[in-house]
């Protein structure tokens, strides 16, 4: 109701299902005590962002990092650098493997994906409040988003413009879009008819690969920093809800 009526804005929460409604993890916002509170009703989608990825039974497998951002955002996705290598106090330390970056158009929507090249290594703790400088040269594209405007509908698409993966935002009733930031999401991992805009292709044309996990982790990690940027701008810029991906193949 806080959401509703006066545009508070919430740490962010999404529920992981198959296409069964089976529910197979969790996204949550960390929430940082009052100051963090404070920074969200200011900041609001600008603020820095840091949430975790969870299975079914509420562990930690991934985590998710946004700095501040005033007009094109920027995310970091970690994973655990060693299931057993804790810092003294007990922190996880966390490995930066891939990166999404938002490219300015005045009606555009574009981003930019990349991973990180294997050979590098680049480690912080939960702790920190912003992770270590990131040297561009460590990293290669994986794939871009370019959609129109006001887009719901996000294809990943290759070096050579093949789709790799969609992010498709449903619509979910005039209530909820035009009051709350509440959403659904589906997520296609495969390439199909459904991501190809030109009807004279068809998917044959395309080398159809399975993605690796990793991959996979980041393109539900971008399903989260799409609906952050675009989508939880409702209730006078407030947040939160539930957001439920659901993946298939």
């Amino acid at each position: 109701m806080l959401n509703v009526f006066l545009g508070f804005e919430q740490t962010n929460r999404y529920v992981i299902t198959n296409e069964d409604g089976e529910t197979l993890g969790f996204v949550a916002e960390e929430p940082r005590g009052m100051l963090s509170t404070f920074s969200r009703q200011l900041f609001r989608t600008h603020r820095p962002f840091r949430a975790i990825i969870m299975d079914s039974e509420g562990s930690p497998i991934l985590w998710i990092r946004r700095p501040f951002a005033f007009i094109n955002s920027r995310m970091f996705v970690q994973k655990l650098k060693d299931p057993t290598e804790y810092t003294s106090e007990g922190e996880p330390i966390l490995d930066i493997f891939a990166e999404v970056q938002q490219r300015w158009h005045p009606w555009r929507r574009r981003y930019d994906l990349f991973f990180r090249e294997k050979a590098h290594r680049i480690i912080s703790t939960t702790s920190e409040p912003q992770q270590p400088e990131i040297v561009p040269e460590l990293f290669h594209q994986f794939a871009k988003i370019d959609e129109g405007f006001l887009a719901w509908h996000f294809t990943l698409r290759g070096p050579h413009g093949e789709p790799i993966a969609g992010v498709n935002r449903t619509f979910r009733g005039f209530g909820r879009e035009i009051f709350t930031d509440t959403g659904q999401y589906f997520i296609d991992f495969n390439p199909s008819s459904s991501l190809i805009e030109d009807e004279s292709e068809s998917p044959s044309q395309y080398v159809i690969r399975n993605l690796s996990l990793e991959e996979r982790a980041l393109v539900l990690a971008q399903a989260v920093n799409i609906d952050f940027d675009y989508f939880s701008r409702h209730s006078q810029g407030g947040g939160g809800g539930w957001i439920f991906f659901h993946s298939y193949e």
